[in-house]
């Protein structure tokens, strides 16, 4: 049974400063701040559907960048097409019902978290239930919420006070945060998107010519998503006599609309359109090329799990897919909407498989390299330990970095 007394105890002592701005000390302890950002965590991912996009596969990194370094967490989810997946991140899992929470739920929720008793919670995007900012009152337990994007609802309200600490996924959000969302800078950081290496690619596989290549286009199936586009490049580069496949990989509202397009333009003997997966753990294995458009939720989480997977990826330009491709050497970056643009650049790497597989390596290597899990695992557990003390967020994690590096050296 849940120690409610404790519980209790702890809200009292806890609730009435947990939003208050003013308790953030102004004189930093630095070194106090990176020495407990070392130690393992108790951790409470709250997160949506757990459906394939980005703000998923966010929730899954996170999750296995944690329990990596040795922190416990506890993903809170109504489930989705990824449960498995999640399930396999090492996390506990506490499942909620779809929707706002009625009596019940949150009793069976107040249940579960009192029993895992987290040091903090961590939403994965705002949470428009509000069912994050609940729990972490209950608790009175510091709440982290992740921002992926300045789109409307990716972004907390002008003047938010629900949360303890703002993560940006890129300058361009924390920006949005600090100048249209007026929020406090002690109270917002900057964390890029990241993603933990895969499968490196194999020579044989990329070069073996009877290998037909299949090029996927990942993404939740809604208007403006840039499948259109994805099926006008595909019938570009049929046009060209060449030997290849496409894939859709995705659901949403727009599922119906998506097959009826390519059953429209002749082309289900190229076109495989597929909605649901056994197992969404080997999202990535089937492909050869990865076309994502930057207007999906989190669309560099994407376009990094791709690289993570050692394949090649090609982009529409926007938000934070700038930050991660440098066009020509890890990736491409194309015009939005523009199916002649895409259908060359598909070309370039369908017909050449040694720049396919320069390009795939060059891929993997920038996430190993550049998207180390111990730093990052430090950079959160600055986050946390900052929210706990009651001190201002780090601007930035170079110190970290330093540290990281240091040892790597001796």
């Amino acid at each position: 049974m849940p120690d409610t007394a404790r519980i209790n105890k702890d809200k009292a002592s806890t609730s009435t400063t947990r939003r208050d701005t003013q308790r953030m000390a102004r004189n930093r302890d630095t070194g106090k701040l990176l020495a407990r950002a070392q130690q393992p965590w108790r951790v409470a991912l709250l997160a949506p559907a757990l459906e394939l996009n980005g703000i998923t596969i966010a929730c899954l990194n996170l999750a296995r960048t944690l329990t990596a370094s040795g922190s416990k967490v506890a993903l809170v989810s109504p489930g989705g097409a990824l449960r498995e997946a999640a399930l396999d991140s090492g996390s506990e899992w506490i499942e909620l019902p779809a929707g706002r929470l009625g009596f019940f739920a949150r009793r069976h929720l107040r249940e579960h978290l009192a029993a895992f008793d987290p040091e903090v919670l961590h939403a994965i995007a705002p949470d428009a239930s509000r069912t994050a900012v609940w729990a972490a009152d209950l608790l009175g337990r510091p709440l982290i919420v992740s921002v992926h994007g300045v789109k409307p609802g990716d972004t907390p309200a002008v003047g938010d006070s629900r949360y303890d600490a703002y993560i940006a996924s890129d300058h361009a959000v924390r920006e949005h945060l600090l100048n249209e969302c007026r929020l406090e800078r002690d109270r917002t950081t900057l964390l890029p998107e990241f993603a933990m290496p895969g499968r490196a690619p194999v020579e044989r596989e990329v070069m073996n010519p009877r290998k037909q290549p299949v090029v996927g286009f990942v993404s939740p199936l809604f208007a403006d998503c840039g499948y259109r586009t994805f099926v006008d490049a595909a019938m570009r580069v049929m046009g060209r006599g060449v030997d290849c496949m496409f894939a859709i990989l995705g659901d949403g509202p727009q599922a119906s609309q998506v097959r009826d397009l390519v059953e429209e333009r002749g082309m289900q003997q190229r076109m495989v359109i597929v909605q649901s997966m056994f197992d969404y753990g080997r999202i990535w294995e089937p492909f050869d090329v990865i076309v994502v458009d930057s207007r999906q939720p989190a669309s560099a989480v994407m376009v990094l799990q791709a690289m993570a997977h050692g394949l090649p990826v090609v982009s529409t330009e926007g938000g934070a897919v700038f930050d991660v491709i440098k066009d020509g050497v890890d990736g491409l970056i194309v015009p939005r909407d523009n199916p002649d643009a895409l259908a060359e650049r598909l070309l370039m790497l369908i017909q050449n498989p040694t720049e396919r597989l320069r390009m795939a390596r060059a891929c993997f290597q920038k996430v190993e390299e550049a998207y180390d899990v111990e730093f990052l695992a430090g950079a959160l557990g600055s986050i946390y330990a900052a929210c706990t003390q009651h001190e201002p967020l780090p601007k930035n994690f170079d110190s970290l970095r330093g540290a990281r590096q240091a040892r790597k050296v001796s």
